[in-house]
């Protein structure tokens, strides 16, 4: 009989199948593939977490990379910046952070150029607006980190819906809600599920929104 896979054991399998890194979106999304218990209890994402701190912290199995982003321990930070010359043989994970935010800076300014505004609430000003991922950035390849198609311009609110996997949209321009997002919340917020919004610049984002739905979105 095949014995069942510890939750540490579901991590590691799980980042491995991400290349070896993965989002808290991404590890909730996908943890019951090879733990099928996980979200059995009431706590079961304190019970996750508290596992991978745990591992953190006895420096075994995983390491965090950024808020929000985890490692297999020997994960090689050197994937996560964009090539510039020769890169230190021994990356720090500081030099890891601000070389990302140099990259983003970088892509966040081709978005503003090419978008102007966030297509939810029409917001034009550059100083408020933030250029959002669709594919993560510690997931995609140097090439997806600073393509254009790879990113919606949101307001503050809005972006952080979408990078934390409470909304997204499908092909059709439509918005879809987490279940996991309360109904009050929805309300304040003005908006519903199947809201259509006619400026999301959708065409030639297909891919993006597609790994944006089925491994960030949350679905429960």
């Amino acid at each position: 009989m095949k014995k069942n896979m510890t939750k540490v054991e579901a991590i590691k399998k799980l980042l491995e199948d991400n290349g070896g890194i993965a989002t808290w979106e991404i590890i909730y999304n996908e943890i019951e593939k090879y733990y099928p218990e996980a979200k059995t209890s009431r706590e079961w994402q304190a019970g996750i977490r508290g596992v991978l701190y745990r591992e953190i912290k006895n420096k075994k199995s995983f390491k965090k990379i950024e808020e929000g982003t985890f490692a297999l321990f020997e994960y090689d930070e050197n994937n996560l910046v964009l090539p510039e010359g020769k890169l230190e043989v021994k990356i720090t994970t500081k030099d890891v952070i601000t070389k990302i935010r140099i990259g983003q800076a970088q892509f966040r300014k081709k978005l503003i150029l090419t978008l102007k505004r966030c297509p939810i609430t029409k917001i034009d000003d550059p100083r408020i607006l933030n250029a959002s991922h669709i594919k993560p950035w510690v997931m995609s390849d140097n090439r997806e980190r600073l393509d254009t198609k790879n990113g919606f311009l949101f307001s503050p609110t809005f972006d952080k819906l979408f990078d934390r996997g409470f909304i997204t949209f499908s092909n059709s321009k439509e918005i879809i809600i987490s279940v996991t997002l309360a109904q009050k919340n929805i309300d304040r917020l003005n908006i519903h599920s199947g809201q259509r919004f006619e400026d999301l610049p959708v065409a030639g984002r297909e891919e993006y929104l597609e790994y944006h739905r089925n491994k960030i979105f949350l679905h429960t």
